[in-house]
């Protein structure tokens, strides 16, 4: 094992410490490993349904929510854009139910790649942070989304704790920097309106 840490990029204490204690949580109940399961698995789908929800939901829904998605999308693009690029730069960083067969089984099909950054971190804080854009309210629940597909991406055997946090801090970047130029957006933003048939409004104030 020494050697292959040597050749890889290291796994610290803190990992071992909280992936061992958040994968121990696997053995408190079968509903909690189901939820796990679903939010580690099929966190792009749930992302999606709530894109859907702020897109298709008027009058509550109204075009401010609407340029939150656009904005949330560039943002995630973005930052998968980023973590896939680290991924393949950085050497290899071995899974948990990789690195350690023994202890850690993972809950989910998952090919043996490397494991830095987090993809799903990433993205998730990405998204959550530019749906601030849509209220305080809105952006706190994403917030919210976004740490607990980060927790179960621990919790199912896929990752480790700075595997998340990192993809975390690509993602919160990632979604400032697209809400700081979101000036530049509201060309797309207007043909995806024109293409739905929404009606923008006449001069929107970028604040």
């Amino acid at each position: 094992m020494s050697l292959l840490l040597a050749e890889t990029f290291p796994v610290t204490a803190f990992d071992y410490h909280w992936q061992k204690i958040i994968y121990g949580w696997t053995a408190i109940n079968p509903l909690v490993n189901g939820l796990g399961i679903v939010l580690a698995r099929y966190a792009p789908e749930i992302w999606a349904g709530v894109f859907l929800l702020l897109w298709f939901w008027p009058p509550l829904r109204q075009n401010r929510a609407r340029r939150a998605v656009v904005y949330a999308t560039v943002a995630g693009v973005l930052a998968l854009m980023v973590s896939v690029a680290l991924s393949h730069g950085l050497p290899y960083r071995p899974r948990p139910f990789v690195l350690e067969p023994h202890l850690v089984r993972s809950l989910i099909p998952h090919p043996p790649d490397t494991s830095f950054p987090s993809d799903h971190a990433a993205g998730s804080f990405a998204f959550a942070t530019a749906l601030f854009f849509a209220g305080r309210r809105d952006g706190w629940w994403a917030i919210l989304l976004a740490v607990l597909v980060s927790i179960a991406r621990v919790f199912v055997g896929v990752h480790w704790p700075t595997d998340v946090i990192a993809g975390g801090a690509i993602g919160v970047a990632a979604g400032v920097l697209v809400l700081a130029a979101r000036k530049y957006l509201e060309g797309l933003v207007r043909v995806l309106f024109t293409i739905f048939r929404f009606q923008p409004e006449r001069r929107y104030r970028y604040r």
